[in-house]
């Protein structure tokens, strides 16, 4: 199948990343896709790529499951799915709220915003995660930022009182999700208007960081082919716009 021969390259991470950016596009961008944000920075850009990503299409929040089954399929296991903190390998129909199970984890935490997971930036494939649930209970709302103890069942993850790291491997997909949504969703859709910032501690404001760190995770960790054939599959086969920062990594530094 199409589709599952594209994700099978997610979770692969490529463990050498480059040492800059490359400003080539992915083959699966549109031809015109990005053509309003040609030549723009800081906010014109941000607002450019607002207008070019602002129009894709909503899940239902039952529809994620199903559509996380296929997005972060293993590429080693087809009848499985890969644990966005942990990295481990859990069934695609262990979702639910078991100890042994996985669910929806909102990288953005939904708490941050208020949104809830109503159809919109609470069922957003571009942040939203398999994650097991006691994993996921652990890292809650907290903001981003380094440091903490291994998080117990994915021990390369660290917690604190205030904060959550990610795994390696998973640092700048992490981050590119979080950029995505500060762009997509700008409080003109009757949505919040989603913004990092540089704390931690956020709490229910609209806002999530530590945006200097993410940015640190966006350089270290470059989108791999498997983060852009996921990004590929969400654009055709489910919400029909692209994360921008998978597709073009210096547009992070060009807006922030």
């Amino acid at each position: 199948m199409l589709v599952s021969a594209g994700v099978a390259l997610f979770a692969a991470a490529v463990a050498v990343a480059p040492s800059a950016f490359s400003a080539s596009a992915p083959a699966g961008i549109p031809p015109g896709y990005y053509d309003a944000a040609d030549g723009k920075t800081g906010a014109e850009l941000h607002a450019a790529l607002h207008g070019i990503i602002g129009n894709g299409d909503h899940l239902s929040y039952d529809g994620v499951w199903d559509a996380l089954k296929v997005t972060d399929e293993d590429p080693a296991n087809a009848a499985n799915v890969v644990m966005i903190y942990s990295g481990a390998s859990m069934s695609e129909n262990a979702n639910g709220g078991g100890a042994d199970q996985w669910n929806r984890e909102h990288t953005w935490a939904k708490s941050h915003g208020d949104f809830g997971t109503s159809a919109g930036p609470g069922t957003d494939l571009f942040h939203l995660r398999p994650s097991e649930v006691g994993v996921n209970s652990t890292r809650g709302n907290l903001d981003f930022d380094n440091g903490g103890e291994p998080v117990p069942d994915a021990p390369d993850s660290f917690v604190d009182g205030d904060s959550f790291e990610p795994r390696d491997a998973v640092k700048g997909d992490i981050a590119r999700g979080i950029l995505y949504m500060a762009v997509r969703y700008d409080g003109d859709d009757g949505y919040a208007d989603l913004e990092p910032n540089d704390s931690v501690g956020n709490g229910s404001a609209p806002f999530i960081g530590r945006l200097s760190v993410l940015l640190e995770w966006h350089a270290q960790d470059p989108p791999d082919a498997g983060e852009q054939a996921r990004n590929d599959v969400i654009y055709d086969q489910y919400q029909h716009n692209r994360n921008p920062f998978i597709d073009h990594p210096e547009w992070a530094d060009a807006i922030w």
